[in-house]
């Protein structure tokens, strides 16, 4: 889920047809990160510095390097438009130093954009042809879809989308790399077109669920956290029971934050605001004591009103909280969203989870 976007039948047991990626045992490396570009000064600039410490040597870096245009064509993202993690050799070349695996991020954050690319056979087919040539030609180890807006697809959208899926998948397994699609949090069969068995039949490698945004499907009262524990684990037990085989299901985290008008107003939500940059937001404190009054044991996150707004934080407790919360439903595969002034798991909770 990119800065500004919102969130409101049983796949074959058989591995993907897909090549293994990662470490050299063949292995996929169960740690991600999304890294996505922007302007300098921007709290997404330091993401290098984060993952240059290397917290995901054995693991997945994913870059957006390309986005969908309202006509439904590629639009690359270079560092020559956005310094800070565009997409340049130098850049690519800095992301396989510091991982084990690297996916290529494709983004689209609204229905009519997604249906102009997935709804044209011709304009698939352009974009099929040209996130192949292009991961290749960098040496990635495949591309990672985030198509959202999922609730407001039609069933043609998603017919189109499966269609997309599958013709990708195809072309970059030919080539040797993998497929990723970014998928909602549904708790059960219907909520909304997006539809993981298949999906995962027509030829993803793996499923990564984007389990938080909560916010956005607040009805009244305060805005409910960015995601609380119990929404979690109905979203992983639906997932898991359409997608069995744990090295196919990558569970996504949030670490960020948002801010909101209090009373909820989900329309003027500010998402996916970074660490670095609520601690610059009015009443915020380290305070030990003021934390953890803070703290929402629903979701470990921290919130706090102050003059009508509402702000609420993921911190590391709250990240160490939350990996247990998958440790203990078996997830196996977790991708980190975002990279660039955001906290971090710590060593004891990451040890814990490598340990199940």
């Amino acid at each position: 889920m990119r800065p500004g976007s919102t969130a409101t039948g049983v796949p074959s047991p058989a591995a993907s047809s897909g090549p293994s990626a990662g470490t050299p045992g063949g292995t996929t490396p169960a740690l991600e990160a999304w890294v996505y570009p922007g302007s300098s000064g921007e709290s997404t600039c330091q993401a290098p510095a984060e993952y240059g410490d290397g917290r995901l040597r054995d693991g997945v870096l994913k870059a957006e390097y390309w986005q969908v245009g309202k006509d439904g064509a590629l639009v690359r993202q270079t560092a020559a438009d956005l310094p800070c993690n565009g997409f340049s050799d130098a850049n690519a070349a800095d992301l396989k130093a510091h991982s084990a695996a690297q996916y290529v991020t494709v983004s689209a954050m609204d229905r009519p954009t997604v249906a102009a690319l997935v709804d044209d056979p011709g304009r698939r087919s352009a974009a099929v042809s040209e996130l192949t040539r292009f991961t290749r030609k960098i040496g990635f180890t495949g591309v990672d879809i985030d198509f959202e807006d999922f609730w407001n697809w039609s069933q043609d959208d998603e017919h189109g989308y499966e269609a997309f899926v599958s013709e990708l998948a195809h072309s970059l397994h030919a080539a040797g790399m993998r497929l990723q699609i970014d998928g909602p949090v549904e708790a059960g069969d219907g909520d909304s077109p997006f539809d993981y068995t298949a999906l995962m039949r027509a030829g993803a490698d793996q499923l990564v669920i984007m389990d938080y945004g909560r916010m956005f499907n607040t009805t009244d009262g305060r805005c409910w956290a960015i995601s609380p524990h119990d929404w979690v684990r109905t979203g992983i037990k639906y997932a898991q029971s359409k997608v069995p085989n744990r090295d196919q299901l990558v569970i996504g985290v949030a670490s960020y934050g948002f801010s909101a008008p209090d009373p909820c107003d989900t329309g003027k939500i500010k998402d996916s605001v970074p660490l670095a940059d609520i601690r610059k937001r009015p009443g915020y404190s380290e305070d030990a004591a003021t934390v953890a009054a803070r703290r929402d044991p629903a979701s470990g996150e921290v919130r706090w009103t102050d003059h009508g707004t509402l702000y609420d934080y993921t911190d590391q407790a709250a990240m160490d909280a939350k990996l247990d919360v998958l440790r203990k439903l078996g997830v196996t595969h977790v991708s980190v969203w975002v990279l660039g002034g955001n906290p971090w798991f710590s060593a004891a909770a990451l040890d814990r989870w490598r340990a199940r």
